[in-house]
């Protein structure tokens, strides 16, 4: 079906630029450089926790043989995969909550500007799932694209940190998959990026694809 002339006349202003489109298309590209990090810290970590519990498969053996010296009973501990020792795992995960941001924002003017129309229900939906399934993503981007005022204690939301002297930064849970974090909250990256582009994609359905129908 394709747009209504007075969507694409409230939206027409959202056409050019940073646009939801171009956001999406950040979001996967730092997936797609993120995820394969992510993978090797789960396989890693898994491999060598189930040759710690005693019951490892036969190819988690022979990749922790590449890690553990025969004969050592524990694999030395620079060994042990940490996500925040990649060389560009900090730079894209930065990025990537920068661009989650940005397709909110967007996505937050669509409805603004859909409103009035009285046809804002379907991307306000979409808009708050998001934002109730991650909401940690507008104050991490806060953090860092004002770290010169939350590094001394004068960020606007500085008061919501529970460990007001952690840093933005990433790390990991138990199992290797990648977590920004910052003043004591997490937010486990990738999940957190597969909810934006399910916005993305809600976006799409409801202006993009009808504004480029035949």
């Amino acid at each position: 079906m394709p747009l209504d002339d007075d969507l694409n006349a409230a939206l027409t202003p959202l056409h050019f630029g940073a646009n939801s489109r171009l956001w999406g298309k950040a979001i996967q590209l730092q997936i797609s450089r993120l995820k394969p990090i992510e993978d090797l810290a789960l396989r890693t970590i898994g491999a060598f926790n189930a040759v710690k519990n005693g019951n490892p498969t036969a190819e988690q053996l022979a990749f922790c043989s590449e890690f553990q010296p025969e004969g050592l009973e524990e694999p030395p501990l620079e060994k042990i995969f940490l996500v925040m020792d990649h060389p560009h795992a900090l730079v894209d995960a930065m990025l990537l909550i920068i661009a989650m941001r940005g397709l909110l924002s967007q996505a937050e003017q669509m409805v603004l500007q859909t409103e009035p129309l009285g046809k804002a229900d379907n991307l306000k939906r979409a808009v708050n799932r998001f934002k109730n399934a991650q909401p940690q993503v507008v104050h991490f981007r806060n953090v860092i694209i004002h770290n010169d005022e939350y590094s001394v204690g004068k960020g606007k939301a500085q008061r919501k940190a529970i460990n007001p002297h952690e840093g933005i930064g990433i790390t990991q849970d138990d199992d290797g998959r990648i977590l920004a974090a910052w003043g004591g909250h997490s937010m486990l990256l990738l999940q957190a990026a597969e909810d934006a582009l399910i916005l993305w994609r809600d976006l799409n359905s409801e202006y993009w694809g009808k504004l480029l129908a035949p």
